[in-house]
């Protein structure tokens, strides 16, 4: 180190001088150095902030949206609603209720934590009931989000009554001074869906999953893609300015389905179908009520009912215990099975019924007139069976009117061997049996299978399916094909739907009924409706009879596959007023809870129960055209109540197997006869 950089004292402490005569003190130098170096710093200091400044003025655009564009913005889903469906009068039937999310903001709650969380927590504790400890967890796991759905379904009261309690308490607080809030909390509008009647019309409704709004069975199902609706969106961006802005889209709701469904007509065939239940019962009861005249289904019921607000609800059907033994496939399995339409998607034999258009059928192609007679001895021997008719004795000589009223097999056998095979199936097809009648419902059955055709049918086959056994058909098949017999020959396509209004109520779409097809003459047409009108009046089917009205119509009593069993499908399908219907109701019921199955009268009193009250609500009267003069028909001729009650004495129904259980094509085989009421 050089001398004149040397710190130098003499022994009192006090700076030497040095060679030239002068004193010096080093801190005084470095103490300068200091100074010159923290000024250098505040220079370039404020040359940064220039700088920062000057990009500021020039790029603040593009640096802001760089750091905005890195901050998190929760967009949400605005959701539809599902569109109404309604009865032909206006009642609601399914509609969607507002209902709310409720959303807890734990970021929100968690600014000011002891001030805001105690409170918040407190109040939803208070108006919901939910566990105070449960909700700190909640809030303390999910501390950096801003949108936590907490619950579900919270209804207007419930969310009124959270927005009361909070603005009193806020309110308190802040008179008090306090720093405590109830924060942090809101609610999200959603839609559920609602069943105002609970398992009214559950077969034809269908349910919508709340989940995913998508429709299940019935109506809305089939018309899901006019129900659902687009959901909306609340999203945010940045705008020209950088500043954050949030755009709403709109939902668009779903449109409205008119069924043709009359609730007052649905609800009368219920109660009927619920007191036979109650009372004697079977395995399934079902009816459909409808408009011959145009295809509108009035009323469709089944004794499988369900809940439509709780659909997978099993305990009407199975224990708690039955259910703890289920697996998935086994729960799944069971609920598809009560959602199930018996009225559209079970087949089975349906029995005389079916003699209503094998006399169609042979009268239109010429084959008949109704001057036929039938001696009928009990039995018929044919393609080496024995074919018994329903009375063992025999009927004795009837005319084609005659056969029936008392529904004999022999005359039937008779009439469609004269028609011959080629012309009996092909009226199968124009009656619709074997083809989808395309209602406008979900699931419908193929029974194409299950029909003989020409080519493959036995003189067997002919003889057992011209009184409706050895084939399959479904309810609604049979009563679209009977009310295109008795409304002067006029196939329409059932429907469940007339119209599709908008959101708003305006008429999007009217669904006109359908005509498929001519099946018959109005010549035709007359006599079968005569012949149904004794049918009732004075034949078997006398315990369909409705007081003050002319009834036409035609019993069923089918013994079911296996053959000897003893179990029977029993039917009854009828139109009122006899000559010019205006209503078909069908009623079935697969085996009744009886020893003594054979009886159609459990049918048939069932249709007049509903026939009782469901005509007057309708305005329908006894209004028999009297311009019709039915003398003309041999139909009219040739039967007294005596006659009528001497073969009523000497029936002896048989449930003697006679054919094969399988008809030669794959198909069931069928019972000696049938056993008619």
């Amino acid at each position: 180190m050089s001398d004149n950089l040397k710190i130098s004292r003499d022994k009192k402490g006090n700076n030497k001088k040095g060679k030239d005569g002068s004193t010096s003190n080093p801190l005084d130098n470095l103490q300068g150095r200091l100074v010159i170096i923290l000024f250098m710093i505040i220079i370039a200091f404020a040359a940064l902030f220039f700088k920062i400044f000057m990009l500021q003025r020039s790029k603040s655009k593009e640096y802001n949206q760089k750091i905005l564009s890195q901050q998190k913005y929760d967009s949400r889903d605005i959701p539809y609603k599902r569109g109404d469906i309604l009865d032909r009068n206006g009642t609601y039937i399914a509609t969607s209720e507002k209902v709310y999310n409720l959303i807890i903001d734990p970021k929100q709650i968690n600014s000011d934590q002891e001030d805001y969380l105690n409170a918040t927590v407190s109040v939803l504790s208070e108006v919901f009931g939910y566990s105070i400890d449960e909700l700190k967890s909640t809030i303390a796991q999910k501390s950096d989000s801003s949108y936590v759905k907490y619950a579900k379904d919270i209804s207007y009261d419930q969310k009124i009554a959270f927005e009361e309690k909070k603005e009193e308490y806020n309110k308190s607080y802040k008179e008090s001074k306090s720093s405590e809030r109830v924060y942090g909390i809101w609610f999200e509008e959603s839609y559920v869906r609602r069943y105002p009647y609970g398992s009214s019309a559950c077969n034809v409704i269908g349910f919508a999953n709340n989940e995913d709004l998508s429709g299940n069975s019935g109506i809305e199902q089939y018309y899901n893609d006019q129900l659902i609706g687009v959901s909306g969106r609340e999203y945010g961006y940045l705008n020209d300015e950088s500043s954050l802005e949030r755009v709403i889209k709109n939902p668009t709701d779903g449109n409205k389905v008119v069924s043709t469904i009359d609730l007052n007509i649905q609800k009368i065939v219920e109660k009927h179908i619920a007191e036979w239940q109650s009372s004697t019962g079977s395995n399934m009861t079902a009816a459909i009520v409808m408009n011959p005249n145009n295809g509108e289904i009035l009323a469709l019921a089944t004794s499988r009912t369900f809940d439509l607000n709780n659909p997978r609800d099993l305990n009407n059907y199975y224990s708690p215990e039955q259910q703890a033994e289920m697996d998935d496939k086994a729960k799944v399995d069971a609920l598809s099975n009560i959602w199930r339409n018996y009225a559209v998607s079970d087949t089975y034999e349906p029995g005389s019924p079916s003699k209503v258009f094998t006399v169609a059928s042979a009268m239109e192609e010429g084959v008949i007139t109704g001057n036929e007679s039938y001696d009928c001895k009990g039995f018929e021997e044919v393609g080496g069976w024995k074919i018994r008719c329903a009375n063992r004795n025999g009927h004795g000589v009837l005319n084609v009117t005659e056969a029936l009223m008392e529904s004999c097999n022999v005359a039937m056998m008779d009439i469609s061997r004269a028609e011959g095979s080629q012309k009996f199936y092909e009226y199968q097809k124009v009656f619709g049996f074997g083809s989808k009648t395309a209602i406008d419902l979900p699931g419908e059955a193929d029974t194409s299978g299950l029909i003989h055709t020409a080519d493959n049918a036995s003189a067997t086959d002919l003889a057992t399916n011209s009184f409706g056994q050895n084939y399959n058909t479904t309810m609604i098949q049979l009563a679209a094909a009977y009310s295109s017999v008795v409304n002067g020959g006029s196939y329409y396509q059932p429907h469940v739907v007339k119209q599709i209004l908008n959101s708003k109520g305006a008429i999007i779409e009217n669904i006109e009924p359908e005509l498929v097809r001519e099946t018959v003459s109005a010549h035709t047409t007359a006599f079968i409706n005569e012949a149904l009108r004794r049918t009732v009046a004075e034949g078997t089917g006398s315990a369909a009879a409705v007081a003050g009205y002319d009834v036409g119509g035609k019993t069923g009593t089918a013994e079911k596959y296996p053959r000897g069993n003893g179990n029977y499908l029993v039917s009854f399908i009828g139109s009122v007023p006899a000559q010019a219907p205006e209503v078909v109701c069908y009623v079935l019921v697969d085996t009744p809870h009886v020893a003594d199955q054979a009886r159609s009268a459990y049918a048939s009193s069932l249709f007049s129960k509903i026939m009782t009250e469901v005509l007057p609500y309708m305005n329908i009267y006894s209004n028999v055209d009297e311009s019709i003069d039915v003398s003309k028909f041999p139909a009219a001729e040739g039967i007294t109540d005596s006659n009528t009650q001497k073969q009523e004495e000497s029936k002896n129904y048989s449930t003697e197997e006679v054919i094969p259980n399988d008809g030669g094509n794959g198909l069931p085989g069928a019972p000696a006869g049938e056993g008619e009421e």
